[in-house]
């Protein structure tokens, strides 16, 4: 069963909305992991050797290093993870539809935060609730 956590934005034009993150399926976490690995490989943070000593905010720093049209996948990806939670129902954040939802930068910039957290586990951990 993959993981799951649900997380309430508390600050900003998207207070009060609750979004449900799920961790990827195994297949498509490992092609999401070597493609990001052969990203990071490319930084100048330390690449691959570093990995494993490299905080959230590490790795997304070390991927701001690498070509926009690498990452851009990989951060479209993390969002599908994250669903917006209404009335009991769950609404996958597609780029085609998240401006219809999200109204705030930074709560796109924490739902991927979360989602990688989530997806990668030995990543240091994030705020919210699990809900497994």
């Amino acid at each position: 069963m993959r993981k799951e956590k649900e997380i309430k934005i508390e600050e900003g034009r998207d207070a009060g909305k609750v979004f449900k993150i799920t961790e990827m399926p195994a297949f498509q976490m490992d092609r999401w992991a070597t493609r990001a690995l052969i990203a990071l490989g490319k930084s100048k943070k330390g690449g691959l050797a570093a990995l494993g000593t490299m905080s959230i905010e590490d790795v997304l720093s070390a991927l701001s290093e690498v070509d926009y049209a690498v990452t851009e996948p990989l951060l479209q990806e993390l969002l599908e993870c994250c669903a917006f939670v209404k009335n009991g129902q769950s609404i996958v954040l597609t780029k085609d539809m998240v401006d219809g939802i999200v109204e705030d930068w930074t709560t796109l910039f924490k739902l991927r935060m979360e989602a990688l957290v989530l997806c990668i586990g030995f990543l240091e951990q994030g705020d919210g609730k699990d809900t497994k």
